[in-house]
């Protein structure tokens, strides 16, 4: 073993805290490392060993209350001292509150430069001394299994070294007092020769250090920077802090204790005022914290509570708007159905997908507040689901007579690995929220790239709106916050919290810039894994149209649905005869189980909260039958929460279909099970494969239309690119077709490049 240069970690996420922190503890012999926030110091301490830790309170993500209890819970860290650091909290509770977590002192900023250079000497000298001694009992150990002469050498270390020593055995017998420690309290193995003797100098005993008295056999690690405050022989009033480890049994089967201390007199002495103060106020102290646990145990059975609801209510929104959103969907595919009613049966399907968007935002946060979020990382077309949501947007935008503009004046890679369905909640939210305060002007969509030091993806969007006073920019994201009367007043208020959730949990970051009268920025970085074309996982599902039957040459399917309410019974059974599939019903699990036995379908619908017998507990009486394994079991269900569909599909269902669920789901469900095949009413013809854009392909359009169609790439007009982009079809179609997908994709700088290559 090597005797390491002492190490010291500050932790403070302003760097000209930790700066000037570092230039004070150059002047000490130690390494001084550096972290900006709580997870930096947690890998830094569990990687590495320090004398101390100067630790900063107030930081983003995690505080440093936080921190100093977990490195005190883990027992690879709990042995280094933490000394709390800080401008804010100067109140005694905090400081209280900084020793409950394990620290062993607390000093307000702006820090006094002697105070620190001292207490912080007091520390790597003791860590110099643990790493001497422990040098020196590795080594004992080593000398252990050697002769005599070998052991007098160790006591003879053990007697010079530095620091107070004292070796003693299991008996409580006092084997060794170093040079230094006699000289210190002017006792000897003449007039001390136990343990007990020693300890019993003791002016205040602790309740850890009472139960070593009160033993015969001592030896124990438990004492680690324990204070013990004694009287020398001549009367004198000293301070230690000392540690003990137990060294490895002798030979002849004794297992000897050393003790080190260090004197920390002065410094204690300073103290002396702030301990009565708290001694006084310990009582106070308890009677809050009880009060705390109490209020926290009433938070916890309420939160609780709020989850049970939320998954009951969830059951119950849901199940009646899966029948008008089912109902009102397959109405709607009737020709034959008057204007009026088709019109009134729009009305009624907007407003069943709106009131599901609103229970959706309330059950997203419930889920977020319960930790109970869940994200799904795949690879996928970044630019694609840009164009959907533009497309999809675009929509209210004009209806508002806004532009929607996407800004792609710096380069954003196309095919990323991330969670999909989040991150177009996300913009969707963003872009809705600008889209509902602006009354003229437009929003802009922008995206690229930045190093910080990893890549980053940029998305901002900003609106020509009112803007955003700076008072309400302080609640903006907090839950059911609507501000002002500009909106259309539609919606939770949940939008942008869940926005800010999202976006933190996928370890990113928002921020937002407003300026009354002028609009609003949103800015959002997240960290970025890009793929590569080649290497995407591509969907094979294809736009077929609406299914009209199942395709001919296939066998006479039996589904069975096993459903409690009668108007999704009807859906279902709608869903499955309009195809021509032979369908049972059954109002319960016990009935399905034995609908199951008498005629063995091939599918089986399955609810799962219902009367008797649920649908969990049916499943898994079907998977015990003999013919239960080979049926397909699948699990319809109202639930909010994932962790219900994994007990689902591990009690044996073989896929999950979530309440309200359209026909589509429903249909591609049977294909994925069962290998049903359909026949589709305006089937899309097959999408040709991209031809990539070379110089030479727009070298033969005239000089005119390249230098219109590269004047609106660099102004972003996306009307005029599409304007150009089908005039080119006069001269070359597919040419025309792979410039549309470009530009659909917004990939311009793969057009710009060819345009300014073929100049």
């Amino acid at each position: 073993m090597t005797i390491e240069k002492p190490k010291v970690l500050i932790v403070d996420d302003l760097p000209a805290n930790r700066i000037a922190m570092r230039k004070l503890l150059n002047r000490l012999n130690c390494e001084v490392v550096e972290a900006g926030s709580g997870n930096e110091a947690l890998t830094c301490c569990i990687n590495q060993d320090f004398a101390m830790v100067l630790l900063d309170v107030n930081m983003p993500e995690m505080d440093g209350y936080e921190v100093a209890r977990l490195l005190k819970d883990e027992p690879t860290t709990q042995h280094i001292p933490v000394i709390f650091v800080t401008a804010a909290h100067e109140d005694m509770e905090h400081q209280l509150r900084g020793y409950r977590t394990g620290a062993v002192d607390y000093i307000q900023k702006p820090v006094d430069d002697l105070i620190l250079l001292s207490k912080a000497r007091v520390f790597i000298d003791l860590y110099n001394n643990r790493q001497w001694a422990r040098y020196e009992l590795e080594r004992s150990e080593a000398l252990r299994q050697t002769s005599a002469e070998n052991e007098a050498r160790f006591r003879q270390a053990l007697m010079d070294a530095p620091i107070p020593i004292m070796l003693y055995a299991d008996d409580g017998k006092i084997i060794l007092l170093s040079h230094v420690w006699t000289e210190l309290t002017g006792y000897t193995l003449n007039n001390m020769s136990t343990v007990v003797d020693w300890f019993s100098k003791k002016l205040t005993l602790s309740e850890g250090i009472q139960e070593t008295v009160d033993q015969p056999v001592i030896a124990s690690d438990s004492l680690n920077f324990e204070e013990f405050q004694f009287l020398t022989q001549d009367g004198q009033c000293l301070i230690w802090i000392i540690h003990q480890s137990s060294l490895a049994p002798l030979t002849d089967g004794r297992q000897l204790t050393v003790l080190m201390a260090i004197d920390v007199t002065e410094r204690k002495q300073n103290e002396i005022a702030l301990k009565q103060y708290q001694d006084h106020l310990e009582e106070e102290i308890q009677q809050r914290t009880a009060d705390l646990v109490l209020a926290r145990n009433a938070a916890e059975a309420a939160n609780k509570a709020k989850s049970v609801f939320l998954a009951n209510m969830s059951h119950e929104l849901r199940t009646p708007l899966n029948a008008i959103l089912g109902f009102s969907s397959m109405i709607l595919k009737d020709a034959q159905l008057p204007e009026n009613q088709l019109r009134n049966l729009e009305i009624i399907n907007r407003s069943g997908e709106h009131l599901l968007s609103l229970i959706n935002d309330v059950l997203e946060m419930a889920k977020i507040e319960a930790g109970r979020i869940q994200f799904e990382e795949a690879q996928f077309d970044l630019g694609s689901m840009i164009r959907d949501v533009a497309d999809m947007m675009s929509v209210r935008a004009q209806d508002k007579g806004l532009a929607l503009l996407i800004d792609q004046s710096s380069e954003f890679p196309r095919f990323i690995v991330g969670d999909e369905a989040r991150l177009r909640q996300i913009l969707i939210n963003l872009i809705g929220n600008a889209l509902k305060f602006t009354q003229q002007g437009g929003v802009t969509l922008r995206l690229g790239i930045k190093q910080d030091p990893n890549a980053q993806l940029l998305i901002e969007v900003e609106d020509s709106g009112f803007g955003i006073s700076p008072e309400n920019q302080r609640h903006i994201f907090e839950p059911f916050v609507q501000l002002g009367e500009q909106g259309d007043g539609k919606g939770t208020g949940l939008g942008l919290t869940i926005t800010r959730q999202f976006v933190r949990l996928m370890g990113g970051h928002i921020s937002l810039e407003s300026t009354l009268g002028k609009g609003s920025l949103f800015r959002i970085d997240l960290p970025l894994r890009e793929v590569k074309e080649n290497d995407l996982i591509k969907s094979k599902e294809t736009s077929r149209g609406e299914v009209v039957s199942l395709a001919p040459g296939q066998p006479a399917y039996r589904v069975l649905i096993v459903e409690d309410q009668l108007e999704n019974q009807l859906l279902l059974t709608q869903l499955m005869e309009c195809i021509g599939i032979s369908t049972k019903i059954a109002k319960n699990g016990k009935e399905g189980v034995e609908l199951f036995q008498s005629w063995h379908p091939h599918l089986i619908w399955m609810d799962r909260r219902m009367p008797l017998m649920d649908g969990i507990q049916a499943a898994q009486a079907i998977r015990l039958l003999p013919e239960g394994k080979a049926v397909k079991i699948v699990a319809v269900t109202a639930s909010a929460f994932m962790e219900q569909r994994d007990e689902m599909l591990q009690a044996g269902m073989d896929d999950f279909v979530r309440k309200p669920y359209r026909s589509s789901e429903i249909y591609e469900c049977l294909s994925r099970q069962l290998g049903v095949t359909y026949i589709y009413d305006g089937v899309a013809e097959p999408q040709e494969q991209d031809m990539p854009l070379t110089p030479e392909m727009l070298s033969a359009l005239p000089d005119e239309l390249r230098k219109d169609l590269l004047d609106a790439l660099e102004s972003l007009d996306s009307e005029d690119i599409d304007s150009i982009i089908q005039q080119i079809a006069n001269y070359d179609q597919p040419l025309q077709k792979a410039l549309t997908n470009l530009a659909e994709s917004f990939d311009y700088s793969a057009i710009l490049k060819a345009l300014r290559e073929c100049r």
